[in-house]
């Protein structure tokens, strides 16, 4: 999936870009990443084609990659959760301390959050980044407003 974008900062090896909602709306997907706006969206995108700030380009957000990370992100989490819970509950009825249902949920909520954190480091290493793939040319304040921009 591709859409146009305005180079916004140059960051190194990445660019902070601008979207228009209008211009990137076909999955939806880019929640994870997008820093939300009323009219644009702005996140970080590989810069592999050294765009500068200003210019306009075109990126590719790769799709197949969407849906493992959301279950890396989401997925990851909910099923450690839940073995976490259910560890803890056995351990602790099995030592005959208890229903263990207490110290279970302790150990998912903490399973849970270290899990989400390391889901979202895995989505990184994934590479759902979107890789800016054309430079199209210096941006003009004009067009961004007719292309839906706010600058």
């Amino acid at each position: 999936m591709e859409c146009r974008a305005t180079v916004i900062k140059r960051e190194g090896g990445r660019a902070l870009v601008r979207v228009a909602r209008v211009n990137c709306a076909e999955c939806g997907g880019c929640g994870l990443l997008a820093r939300n706006r009323e009219h644009t969206m702005e996140f970080s995108a590989v810069n592999r084609l050294g765009a500068v700030e200003g210019d306009r380009v075109i990126l590719s957000v790769p799709s197949r990659r969407i849906s493992l990370t959301y279950l890396a992100v989401f997925g990851l989490p909910l099923l450690s959760m839940a073995a976490a819970f259910f560890a803890v509950a056995a351990i602790w009825v099995i030592a005959g301390a208890g229903d263990g249902q207490g110290p279970g949920v302790i150990a998912a909520v903490l399973t849970g959050f270290l899990s989400f954190w390391g889901g979202v480091k895995l989505a990184d290493r994934i590479g759902l980044f979107p890789v800016i793939t054309q430079v199209i040319g210096p941006g003009d304040a004009d067009d961004d407003k007719a292309q839906g921009y706010v600058l």
